[in-house]
């Protein structure tokens, strides 16, 4: 049986207050890229491809600082976060949606957690993820997650 890492709830904490759009607003499908937060390069690499061959605009990042370092570069150009949790340096993916929620322009962008770490139930809440998908996963879940959030961008080069 795989171990999964648990989270203290503390190590998640994001502030409480409303985020910037209601869930209703956010739900529709949005035109723009997919910002991939993932650490382990096989992993973003192989999430990558698969969302490119359906069409979708990825633009990935190793860690929390790069991911910030996309968005603070163009903040409105991002249709989707999908954020794995547990990473190296200063901002793992918890930090990350702390720094999000924080403000209003990033708040607005739908976030898929997609992480083998599983929080208990007031640690996921406090990260008010839009979403949560559980690793290891199929892909076909994934993208059937993300087709809610994102409209293609290009003719998908696969067929469902």
């Amino acid at each position: 049986m795989a171990q999964v890492n648990t989270l203290p709830v503390t190590a998640c904490m994001v502030p409480e207050g409303p985020t910037a759009t209601s869930s209703a607003a956010r739900s529709a499908a949005r035109r723009g890229a997919i910002l991939l937060v993932e650490d382990r390069y096989d992993v973003r690499q192989g999430m990558a491809q698969l969302l490119e061959l359906h069409g979708f605009v990825v633009v990935d990042a190793a860690n929390g600082e790069q991911a910030l370092g996309h968005l603070a570069t163009d903040p409105r150009g991002f249709a989707l976060i999908l954020l794995d949790l547990m990473m190296p340096g200063p901002i793992n993916g918890c930090e990350l949606r702390k720094r999000q929620l924080t403000i209003p322009t990033l708040a607005e962008i739908p976030t898929i957690v997609v992480s083998a770490t599983d929080p208990d139930v007031a640690g996921r809440a406090t990260l008010r993820p839009d979403g949560w998908v559980a690793k290891p996963f199929r892909f076909s879940d994934l993208l059937t997650i993300v087709k809610q959030y994102v409209t293609p961008e290009a003719s998908a080069l696969v067929t469902d």
